[in-house]
This record gives C-alpha cells, structure tokens and sequence, in this order.
C-alpha cells in the first residue's frame, strides 16, 4: 500500500497533470514557491484541485486545511495524519 507522501505526489501529478514521475516531487520542495526558490510553482486553483483530490481519495471534508497545511508535501501529510488517515 502506497504511504499518505506517496499518495499526495500521485494526486499532485495527476491533477496538475506534470509529465513526471509522482516519485520525483521531492517532499520538501515549497509547493507554491517560484522555481527560483526551489519551488513547485503552483498556485492557488492548484490549491483548490490538491484538496479535491485528497478529499476524494481520503473521504474528508478538508475545509479547515491551511496555508501552512499547504507549504509542501511533508506538510500535507502532516495534516492528514492529524486527522486521522492512516498509511495506505
């Protein structure tokens, strides 16, 4: 079974549709930093899809998700393991 990290990296590339690879978003990465910053680059609507797609995924309402929820993948993972999802 794939880990929460493992999960939100296939969410993220599916949704964002990125012609990489889940495995090679790193887990650190800012996720709506400019590249220059060693960012992702996303913005705000990709907010909105990352949390559509984990909502789906995980069966939760996800409305009280904050920015600092959403600073990078590790963070999200965080969050969902706070509230209760378990791994795979």
């Amino acid at each position: 079974m794939p880990s929460i990290e493992e999960t939100i990296r296939q969410i993220i590339v599916e949704r964002m549709m990125l012609p990489i690879p889940p495995q090679e978003l790193p887990l650190e990465a800012p996720l709506f930093a400019p590249a220059s910053a060693g960012g992702m680059e996303l913005d705000s609507l990709s907010s909105l899809e990352i949390i559509g797609g984990l909502s789906d995924r995980y069966q939760l309402p996800l409305d009280d998700v904050v920015p600092a929820d959403l600073q990078t993948i590790s963070t999200l993972a965080a969050y969902l393991r706070k509230h209760g999802v378990a791994e795979g």
